[in-house]
């Protein structure tokens, strides 16, 4: 059984982690800067690396970023703005 799938680290996430996402525009952010440092064969290094620094459960941040509608929403990013859409 795989480390992130265990009852035990699912319980300890869910007391862990900060329910207030203020800082989830942070911590996609930080996530795609490391996905640049590593390499994107790393993305899931880089997003376990932001949700710890910015105490977000994984899973939202992963849903998050995989969301359709926050591709197309911030799209523009990749155009050189610099504002997100959260």
């Amino acid at each position: 059984m795989a480390l992130r799938k265990s009852s035990f680290i699912k319980n300890y996430k869910r007391k862990a982690v900060s329910s207030n996402l203020n800082n989830l525009h942070d911590a996609i952010r930080y996530a795609f800067m490391l996905t640049d440092q590593y390499g994107i064969t790393k993305i899931d290094r880089a997003i376990s690396e932001a949700s710890i620094k910015y105490n977000i459960d994984e899973d939202t941040l992963r849903s998050t970023i995989n969301n359709e509608d926050f591709i197309i929403e911030n799209l523009s990013l990749m155009k050189g703005n610099t504002k997100w859409v959260i």
